[in-house]
């Protein structure tokens, strides 16, 4: 499993809304919020039709994910969304290979 550190476009427009939704909850209600920190964790490439799982680390929680299609695939994606746990995020191409990543987040 590799853990990038930095946002992807989606990660930044999933933190975007996000932002956006806590800034409109404290406007109406002040609330303590502690620092946090996104990472992006890339599962690693699935073979033909398989399935590929990004989890996030201990001390994390799952903020959202998405998946990157390989140079090989050939058609739908069959799956994409949490894991069952929701400690991480799946995808599974129709044909190909892909890849999931899951948006992490730590509370510092």
């Amino acid at each position: 499993m590799r853990v990038r550190r930095g946002l992807t476009a989606l990660a930044l427009s999933v933190l975007s809304v996000l932002g956006a939704l806590l800034a409109a909850a404290t406007s109406v209600a002040p609330a303590a919020v502690a620092a946090e920190t996104a990472l992006v964790v890339a599962g690693e490439p699935s073979g033909p039709g398989g399935v590929s799982t990004a989890t996030c680390p201990p001390g994390t929680h799952l903020t959202g994910g998405g998946y990157r299609l390989q140079p090989d695939a050939d058609g739908p994606v069959r799956a994409n969304g949490p894991t069952d746990d929701a400690r991480g995020w799946s995808a599974e191409a129709e044909r190909g290979s892909v890849a999931a990543f899951a948006v992490c987040e730590t509370e510092d």
